[in-house]
């Protein structure tokens, strides 16, 4: 059985399912398979025990009594090879979307890509493809899919304009910067014109004295 990461440049998200995939196979002995990863992700993005985007709506308490009941006691608590898989599928969506970062639309999509595991059951039953996913997000705003060039997520921002992640942060909140939230979801993002619009040019004045 093979234990393998998942090769990331920022894994701020994959690190706490990580974590809490850890902590979940420690407490059934287990190994961290697809289905335990599922329903840590789950978790994280439940809302009063239910995870609701769209036409996608899950019991989590329901997959979480499925996982306890199926658990394989393991000595092996590392990734298994529906992991690994799946892992792959999370980073082809990642450098579809021309972004670095790993946020929680694209591990749904790579859930919903894998067809397999109980995510595979789940999606299966539910009827709902990530291509139909994808049309509601871009009907309701959340514009998946569009190119790097016109929407950038707040740490993208900071890069490229060489500030604090929490300065953008600060602007969004205050107006300064717009942004749109991905429908059902945390991740925001920014109109790369709108960052455009924070850069001025320097008059003579200005420029006296800067380096």
């Amino acid at each position: 059985m093979r234990t393998t990461t998942i090769p990331i440049p920022d894994a701020s998200l994959v690190d706490q399912i990580n974590r809490d995939v850890a902590t979940l196979t420690r407490r059934l002995g287990c190994a961290g398979t697809l289905d335990v990863h599922f329903v840590c992700f789950l978790r994280r993005m439940a809302r009063f025990g239910y995870f609701t985007l769209g036409p996608i709506t899950i019991d989590v308490h329901l997959i979480e009594d499925i996982v306890e009941r199926t658990a394989v006691s393991s000595e092996t608590t590392g990734m298994t090879e529906d992991t690994v898989r799946f892992s792959r599928l999370l980073m082809e969506d990642v450098r579809r979307s021309g972004r670095t970062r790993i946020d929680e639309l694209h591990y749904l999509l790579a859930f919903m890509g894998c067809n397999e595991g109980l995510p595979g059951r789940v999606f299966g039953e539910l009827g709902v493809t990530p291509a139909q996913l994808e049309q509601y997000l871009r009907r309701t705003g959340g514009a998946v899919g569009e190119p790097v060039e016109r929407l950038m997520s707040p740490e993208e921002v900071a890069g490229y304009l060489g500030v604090h992640v929490q300065t953008v942060r600060a602007w969004i909140r205050s107006g300064r910067l717009p942004a749109r939230r991905v429908a059902g979801l945390r991740a925001l993002r920014v109109r790369f014109a709108d960052v455009d619009h924070l850069l001025q040019p320097l008059d003579e004045g200005d420029a006296s004295g800067t380096q």
